[in-house]
């Protein structure tokens, strides 16, 4: 992706918005923006002087290179910041996180899966679920963090998935939204994704329990349900003055009550 091209582009949509009062852009990773949406709502409701927009398909890293030049100003990422990145003066907060997943779509009969199954799935082993339909399963790029988070399951889900990354014809899902919406519309789909973005977002998806083990919140807080994601933000080392406010908000107990509603614990 060209990020020059999309920093300028993200800072000419401020362009003609510019208005007397405060008003700054969040960007970032796929499975943060529905709960950044809903927390700008929560958020302009007792601070109406302050706009909020968000802005979508960044990812990561491009939120990153967008903040530091000043396209945006609040950058949500699931990975902490790379020593390079630090090195520029950025600095992180991790304001929560969420269940890792397994999805597949709201009308699937299925309902749970295990780590052989998804090692026999990844490795092209299982190609059928239980009701005879086709098993699609979805990846993500390889150097993407869902990827490694899929891979960190087990040995063995881990080489799995490396071979079915060289498979031909095996789909791969650019963004967080892109692969929900495969999820969503392809028959007999899987793979990964947050149960944050399936909640905020109000995706027609069901996430799998995994070993017996359904992917709540509290069972991931505990420690029973182990696969997570951190979600950070990432901001300079002194925010505009409503980014700040913003942030404390999320950390208040009105914007910690929307983050446990959306999919989220708090660390």
């Amino acid at each position: 992706m060209n990020w020059t091209r999309v920093i300028a582009l993200t800072l000419s949509l401020g362009v003609a918005t510019a208005v007397a009062g405060e008003e700054f852009r969040i960007g970032g990773t796929g499975a943060a923006l529905g709960t950044m949406r809903l927390l700008a709502d929560a958020f302009t409701r007792q601070d109406p002087a302050i706009l909020i927009t968000t802005v979508p398909s960044l990812g990561s890293g491009g939120s990153i290179k967008a903040m530091h030049a000043g396209a945006i100003g609040l950058s949500v990422t699931s990975r902490p910041l790379k020593e390079a990145e630090r090195r520029l003066g950025l600095q992180e907060i991790e304001y929560a996180r969420t269940p890792f997943v397994f999805a597949v779509a709201a009308r699937s009969a299925s309902e749970a899966i295990t780590t052989a199954e998804l090692a026999d799935i990844y490795g092209g082993r299982k190609t059928t679920w239980a009701d005879g339909s086709r098993v699609r399963v979805v990846l993500r790029p390889i150097s993407d963090i869902d990827t490694k988070l899929v891979k960190s399951i087990s040995p063995e889900v881990g080489a799995a998935a490396t071979l079915a990354e060289a498979r031909p014809g095996v789909r791969f899902a650019v963004s967080d939204h892109d692969a929900a919406q495969d999820l969503e519309t392809i028959p007999g789909a899987v793979g990964p994704s947050t149960l944050a973005l399936i909640i905020s977002e109000g995706r027609a998806l069901r996430p799998l329990a995994l070993n017996g083990v359904a992917p709540t919140t509290m069972a991931a807080a505990s420690g029973q349900y182990p696969y997570f994601k951190r979600l950070f933000f990432v901001t300079k080392p002194k925010p505009a003055p409503a980014v700040a406010r913003f942030i404390t908000f999320v950390r208040s107990p009105a914007g910690r009550m929307v983050l446990e509603r959306s999919g989220h614990w708090i660390p």
